[in-house]
């Protein structure tokens, strides 16, 4: 099916398209186990009760794209990075820090059907503008090999690991043995340094 992105409006999604935003979600594998995958959504449902700033639910951002007769055709989700609460290493008052500068894109997913038509760019530009306009400083993601080309072609930088220098702490690091990670940075003052032979993410913290 063709839909130009012109015609394409991106909006947050309500708590009662929680099925739809799951249905969407699910098009891509999240390489979750059927308890993980209840686990997952039975939060993200949670959250979708709470409407409101500073994004579309607290600091969750919940948005559908969808063509002019209404129909969703991609979602993505953006909140709090995990690793910032199972890390030993942040502690409360850097977690309080980085809540304010740094969001994770949970999952970002197009309709096969809507594919190749500019839409995932067009909803992963849209969520990179509000977290911008937030005054976030970066944004973080995992991904497969298969979709690094996507990510840095948008402007990401994919890493086998993330790492970010994070002071006073020093180097704090995340691994994943499915996944690859990707960061992009929204303020000129975050940017990228070689610590202990890792590229890390700098500046997140002052």
């Amino acid at each position: 099916m063709t839909a130009p992105t012109s015609a394409i409006t991106i909006r947050p999604v309500r708590a009662f398209e929680a099925d739809e935003f799951r249905r969407l979600t699910l098009l891509i594998d999240l390489k979750l186990t059927a308890h993980q995958e209840l686990c997952v959504f039975g939060a993200l449902r949670m959250a979708l009760q709470h409407e409101g700033g500073p994004f579309s639910h607290g600091l969750h951002h919940f948005l559908l794209a969808e063509t002019s007769d209404g129909t969703p055709v991609a979602a993505v989700h953006t909140g709090p990075p995990l690793w910032m609460f199972r890390n030993p290493s942040i502690l409360p008052h850097m977690q309080s820090s980085l809540l304010r500068r740094i969001s994770n894109i949970d999952t970002i997913a197009v309709d096969p059907a809507y594919r190749g038509q500019g839409i995932g760019r067009s909803i992963l530009t849209r969520v990179e503008e509000d977290f911008r306009n937030a005054g976030y400083a970066a944004l973080t993601l995992r991904h497969e090999q298969d979709k690094k080309y996507f990510f840095t072609r948008n402007g990401y930088t994919s890493l086998p690991r993330l790492a970010m220098n994070l002071p006073p702490v020093g180097l704090v690091t995340e691994t994943d043995r499915v996944w690859k990670f990707a960061v992009k940075p929204l303020t000129n003052d975050v940017g990228f340094t070689t610590v202990r032979g890792l590229t890390a993410v700098t500046g997140l913290l002052h």
